[in-house]
């Protein structure tokens, strides 16, 4: 509808149509920066978790191309003699 049909004054809507003004408060103060643990015990951890990735990554890598060697290939019966 481009426009919106009269209303009469008796037959105004309960709910309000525009927000009533308010009060403001102040914000809340910003939380205290904590200090981030970057020091020897946190790069001993980070460093251990890669060289076990790397040892983990390694083993698996081992193990599927020895896997493949490994296995027996399937020759041709030989005869045996009695």
């Amino acid at each position: 509808m481009t426009h919106e049909p009269p209303v009469p004054p008796d037959n105004q809507s309960p709910y309000p149509i525009a927000e009533p003004p308010h009060v403001h408060h102040a914000p809340p103060p910003a939380p205290q920066p904590e200090e981030e643990q970057s020091g020897p015990p946190r790069m001993l951890l980070v460093g251990g978790a890669v060289a076990a990735g790397v040892a983990a990554i390694g083993g698996l890598t081992a193990f599927l191309l020895r896997r493949g060697k490994s296995r027996p290939k399937a020759a041709a019966k030989a005869k045996r003699k009695r």
